[in-house]
């Protein structure tokens, strides 16, 4: 009888989660265009819009919020959605292949520069790699383009510093792959949370200013990210369109991201009032950081 009981339980959990999944909103990444070139050879190898593709889409199956469509696929689709957009009135919707929403775009900026300072004797010059990407999202039932963004990073990868005798050196050993990365990661957060928005699962306190839980994992969050609590208020609209805006907001509090596991992130709370779960969570706006040395250790001696 426990056994039975234990099986049907299995059963159960396995429908549910079955069932949930079928709900998940079906994507479908069409090829990335770019718009730039760069004149050094070793961009070329990463420069191909594929690879940006490839890592959008390893994001987006890895925030677990999605379905994405098979690449050999999106051909298929695309033709049939022209196909009935001929032979149907202006009054029908057009169904592509169980496809809810498509994404394009163009890559728009990539290469890398160095920043060179000079002082008597000392040269330290740093590397810096830029990536940048325009995306659009579209509704696939409408042909409306719901989302559209331009995302910008720019990351320090290596730095050398040389005097009169003496030289070192520290650079990653792709750095435009590292940029592209981290734009997909990015680009990722950015379609997840216009569907999914980061929120606050619960509140664990440990007598300190532990922990938040969050609801999304790796895919899209960092150790170490800075995130503000969002509280909301009454929402508004447009009195000339009739759109809606939004809502009014209120920073209560900042969190930092201490662990990050595959489906969901651990936050301490660094100021304001702490979160019981539920609140809207937003992501800082990161700055240029190295991906070689990313803690810079403390001075040992006496300041100058």
């Amino acid at each position: 009888m426990l056994k039975f009981i234990s099986l049907l339980t299995s059963c159960v959990l396995v429908l549910a989660v079955s069932a949930s999944s079928n709900k998940l909103p079906i994507i479908a990444i069409t090829e990335i265009q770019s718009s730039v070139d760069s004149s050094y050879w070793r961009d070329f190898k990463n420069s191909k819009s594929v690879n940006f593709q490839t890592m959008l889409e390893t994001q987006l199956v890895q925030t677990n919020r999605f379905k994405i469509i098979e690449r050999n696929r999106i051909d298929e689709v695309l033709s049939e959605q022209i196909l009935q957009g001929e032979f149907s009135d202006s009054n029908t919707q057009i169904k592509a292949g169980a496809v809810d929403y498509i994404v394009y775009g163009s890559i728009t900026k990539f290469g890398s520069k160095t920043k060179t300072i000079k002082t008597s004797g000392i040269t330290v010059t740093k590397l810096i790699s830029e990536f940048g990407v325009d995306l659009k999202v579209v509704d696939v039932l409408t042909g409306e383009i719901i989302k559209a963004k331009s995302i910008d990073e720019i990351l320090e990868t290596g730095t050398s510093t040389s005097t009169n005798s003496f030289g070192t050196s520290d650079a990653s050993a792709d750095p435009l792959s590292d940029i592209q990365r981290t734009v997909a990661k990015s680009a990722a957060a950015l379609i997840a949370e216009s569907i999914f928005p980061i929120k606050v699962i619960t509140w664990e306190d440990d007598g300190g200013n532990c922990c938040g839980y969050l609801n999304y994992g790796e895919a899209i969050l960092s150790e170490g990210m800075v995130l503000k609590i969002i509280k909301q208020g009454s929402s508004f609209v447009d009195p000339d369109t009739g759109l809606s805006l939004g809502s009014t907001e209120k920073v209560i509090g900042t969190l930092q991201i201490t662990e990050v596991l595959e489906k969901f992130s651990k936050a301490k709370l660094l100021d304001g009032n702490k979160p019981t779960g539920g609140e809207l969570v937003r992501t800082e706006k990161k700055s240029a950081k190295n991906s070689t040395n990313s803690s810079q250790r403390k001075q040992l001696g006496k300041k100058l």
